[in-house]
């Protein structure tokens, strides 16, 4: 599972900062990753760090291993599932899954 939009929370668990000029979406929004292959652990550490204010939203990806076809290197591939997680009116977080 890749780990959107949950700057502390992935940081924590070992993921990437990606320093940001703030315009959203852009690859230089405030954004940090990781991966996990527990999506219940993703999902509580995007809810955690939703609740702290850092993030409005979280996007966890399903993906897969590989491997990069010239070099043989590692790497992840989209599976096309994900999972977009926001507030509600009553301070819970909605997962909503959907499919690239």
């Amino acid at each position: 599972m890749a780990l959107g939009d949950s700057r502390s929370a992935a940081l924590s668990e070992g993921g990437r900062d990606v320093p940001g000029d703030g315009d959203p979406g852009s690859a230089g929004s405030p954004v940090a990753m990781g991966i996990t292959d527990d999506r219940g652990r993703a999902m509580k550490a995007a809810e955690e760090t939703m609740a702290s204010g850092m993030a409005v939203m979280a996007i966890i990806e399903a993906v897969r291993p590989a491997m990069a076809g010239p070099t043989l290197a590692p790497c992840y591939v989209r599976t096309g599932v994900g999972w977009l997680g926001r507030h509600t009116e009553a301070g819970e977080v909605a997962w909503k899954r959907f499919f690239l």
